[in-house]
């Protein structure tokens, strides 16, 4: 069986603090895990050996979470890590070496996805469950807001948000509320929002708030324009959402207008129908309803010339041409006006 090695890679007779540490690394991660740093690091000064299982007991959390925050510290480049675990070696780094050299650069933004999923153990559950406030808080305001019993499997999907997405309980709360409020209570379903928040950086509470009220209206606008009454976006409804509105500058009128002839020519509007007419639009470069009418008004001038047959000129009798030409009929007119419209459609 390997062991987990710990030691200094640069040597200090006191206890000192990297400056860079306190200004730049310290807020920038959960709290125990500068303490796990720091312990460490008065623990090695010393001369004293440590490892994960003591450094868990000491701060009365799990190994794992002991783990992820050496993690967490190699990531922002202030350790070096070898191996996996079991036989993994923790080597501390000299201020100088932090940042690729630059000792006052700040670390890179936490990535909440850099790894998969964790499964946890129905032992850690209950131990965290036991010991910590938070966790239990989170487990019984999900029980309220799903209005179940939690599972195994629950319970495992509602830490990971909590220890593997790193989002506070408190913002976990409002998530779960707002889910309920419209219905949405599958955690596959909360999971996926758990992840969009988590990847936009939204871990407080303002933040959450400040999300919910300056999109839900559009995206409760849009849904209602789509028929889907008493929902709220999925991810991948509000990367439509999105582009439209951040990234096409499209004034949500037109988008209500793209949902409406959506709506007239396949019944149940679709997203991915709604997105080739209002990006049409934004090809030709209109944002407004004026723009809307002009181009339907071509569009309409376009099909009525198509429709006026072009002049016949009779041809000179000659000994080659001796014949009465054959006048377009109508079923040849509908064929060209169908070409005509295709033609328009690909090149647009």
């Amino acid at each position: 069986m390997g062991a987990i090695r710990i030691r200094m890679g640069y040597e200090s007779p006191v206890v000192a603090i990297p400056c860079p540490f306190i200004d730049n690394y310290m807020n920038t991660c959960p709290p125990v895990y500068a303490l796990i740093y720091l312990y460490s690091l008065r623990r090695l000064a010393e001369g004293e050996a440590i490892t994960l299982q003591a450094l868990a007991a000491h701060f009365n959390v799990l190994e794992s979470d002991v783990h992820n925050a050496w993690r967490h510290w190699e990531e922002v480049g202030i350790i070096s890590i070898e191996g996996s675990a079991p036989d993994m070696s923790i080597l501390f780094l000299p201020p100088e070496q932090w940042g690729k050299g630059n000792a006052h650069s700040p670390p890179p933004p936490q990535k909440a996805l850099a790894n998969e999923r964790p499964q946890y153990a129905v032992e850690e559950l209950t131990l965290f469950k036991e010991r910590s406030k938070e966790v239990e808080q989170l487990f019984t305001r999900a029980e309220q807001a799903l209005g179940k019993l939690l599972t195994y499997h629950d319970m495992n999907l509602l830490f990971g948000f909590y220890d593997w997405l790193r989002l506070p309980v408190d913002v976990l709360d409002l998530l779960l509320t707002y889910c309920a409020e419209n219905d949405h209570r599958d955690l596959r379903y909360i999971e996926k929002c758990a992840l969009d928040w988590a990847d936009r950086g939204i871990n407080t509470v303002e933040k959450a708030r400040e999300y919910i009220q300056t999109f839900d209206g559009v995206y409760r606008a849009v849904l209602q324009a789509m028929g889907q009454t008493g929902c709220i976006a999925t991810p991948t409804q509000k990367k439509y959402i999105e582009k439209w509105r951040k990234d096409w500058a499209m004034p949500l009128t037109l988008i209500m207008e793209a949902c409406d002839r959506a709506g007239v020519q396949i019944g149940k509007p679709k997203f991915t129908y709604v997105d080739k007419i209002i990006a049409s639009w934004h090809k030709a470069g209109i944002t407004t309803m004026d723009g809307v009418h002009a181009a339907d008004a071509e569009f309409s001038k376009s099909k009525e010339d198509m429709k006026t047959p072009a002049r016949i000129v009779k041809p000179k009798s000659t000994r080659f041409a001796n014949f009465t030409q054959r006048k377009n009929d109508n079923a040849s007119f509908e064929r060209m006006e169908r070409e005509a419209y295709i033609l328009k459609e690909l090149q647009g």
